[in-house]
């Protein structure tokens, strides 16, 4: 069998479509799996890194703020991808296409639904995107995260709730391990926050002033992700108001990491935002959890996301216009030293949690395929 797997732009469309690559790869080892994305955006390293062909694509957003003349230049630019995806079709003869979102699995995905191949796509939000809604009218499956996704999706149907795809480096840590390899001893507090990939102002505000002012109670253990473009200016502001983290044995200021299992493995809280992913990977674990929505995302789908988990009770939300230091303070105490709340917040957070997302996705996909076993 060859499949190909459309998704990209960002790492919440380009991680889920390796995770189904790899969980396919791992049932069918002789089936042949390549990506369609564009060589210059995150899947054009992501992918080769993980060790499958990509396909370029050229294809534009469209943005609801466009002008006239920009919008009318990306109709043609995707009239133009749209051509390119049969040709792509033709040559490569693909027995099926998988969709993951982001505007380029758009065009190739709905040729390949024209054309009768065998199509899927997986939504990784409570409120799908524009490509993902409108492709959902037209492919076979659709692979959902939460229950509530169906409600906005053409053909409710057709949905099936499989939640999102998670590397299996999450199941590998126990907690003991994780907290054995970062130094953390029983007692403490590990307090695991996120600013975003890019950086989050409002997050790494509050949470470099709750470090500066906890920093000397050592029940608590600090790690946190200020994001590539904010790491800079964090660090320039924190040594300007005479803290060096490097003075505390219990802080660590990072701009990113490639340590992701092992942190949530081994943390008592996580502050971040609540892109789906990161609620996925947080609940696959089983983490209580303050998420601040990113406020100008898409239909609001963070705030969307992270109200499954807080009505779960497994997380508290905070908006991001309110956050301020002494209630992200008072918020991490609430949980961090009522014993009995926090685990009740973990065992609900790993409760909504669905670990074998992979195998039920590659399971939709085998059914399609007529695969048996």
């Amino acid at each position: 069998m060859k499949v190909l797997v459309a998704g990209g732009g960002t790492g919440g469309h380009v991680y889920p479509a390796i995770a189904i690559a790899n969980e396919l790869r791992h049932r069918h080892e002789d089936w042949q799996i390549e990506f369609v994305g564009r060589h210059n955006q995150i899947e054009g390293r992501a992918v080769p890194a993980a060790g499958y062909v990509i396909h370029n694509l050229h294809v534009s957003a469209f943005e609801r703020f466009y002008g006239i003349k920009e919008k009318m230049e990306v109709i043609g630019r995707l009239c133009i991808a749209m051509k390119d995806s049969f040709k792509l079709l033709k040559e490569l003869k693909p027995d099926m296409v998988i969709g993951t979102g982001g505007y380029i699995s758009g065009p190739i995905t709905m040729c390949a639904a024209l054309k009768g191949i065998p199509t899927l796509i997986s939504e990784q939000n409570v409120i799908p995107g524009f490509t993902i809604k409108t492709l959902s009218g037209f492919v076979d499956t659709v692979c959902i995260p939460f229950s509530g996704a169906r409600d906005y999706m053409k053909k409710p149907e057709k949905c099936v709730l499989t939640g999102n795809p998670v590397r299996r480096e999450f199941g590998l840590f126990t907690r003991e391990l994780a907290r054995k390899s970062l130094g953390i001893n029983e007692n403490q507090k590990f307090i695991f926050s996120m600013g975003g990939s890019l950086g989050a102002k409002s997050i790494n505000d509050a949470v470099s002033e709750m470090i500066m002012r906890k920093a000397d109670n050592k029940d608590f253990f600090f790690i946190h992700i200020t994001g590539k473009d904010d790491y800079e200016s964090v660090m320039n502001s924190l040594k300007e108001k005479g803290f060096d983290p490097d003075m505390y044995d219990n802080v660590k200021i990072l701009s990113f990491t490639e340590d992701m299992p092992m942190m949530l493995n081994a943390a008592d809280l996580v502050i971040s935002r609540s892109g789906a992913m990161s609620l996925s990977e947080i609940n696959y674990v089983g983490v209580p959890a303050i998420y601040i929505p990113y406020p100008y995302a898409v239909n609001d789908h963070q705030t969307k996301n992270a109200m499954f988990s807080v009505k779960n009770e497994a997380a508290v939300l905070i908006e991001d216009d309110r956050l301020t230091c002494d209630m992200l303070v008072s918020c991490v105490e609430d949980i961090v030293f009522d014993e009995e709340k926090s685990k009740k917040m973990r065992e609900n957070s790993e409760r909504i949690g669905i670990r074998n997302s992979s195998e039920l996705i590659a399971q939709e996909v085998e059914k399609l395929l007529k695969i048996t076993h």
